[in-house]
């Protein structure tokens, strides 16, 4: 149980650092953003929250996101399917 808690609240670290990296890319692409940036963006990062960090990687050389994303997302697996055997 509370492995599977700990992975979940991994998921959700990586689910915020795609979404800050989608409001990086909000800032740069429209700098005067309105509530409707927010929502279409706000559905599209959660869609793509795993790719959205890749672009300040590759273009801007800040991989910080990508890697807190990534990492993340692999200890959410593991501690969830580490907490489904404890059962």
């Amino acid at each position: 149980m509370i492995f599977s808690l700990i992975g979940y609240v991994f998921y959700l670290v990586a689910v915020v650092a795609g979404y800050l990296a989608a409001y990086g890319i909000l800032i740069q692409v429209f700098p005067d953003y309105g509530i409707l940036h927010i929502i279409i963006g706000g559905v599209v990062s959660l869609m793509f929250f795993p790719l959205i960090p890749l672009y300040p990687g590759v273009m801007l050389g800040d991989w910080t996101l990508a890697l807190i994303c990534y990492i993340s997302i692999l200890l959410g697996v593991i501690l969830t399917k580490q907490g489904s055997k404890v059962k």
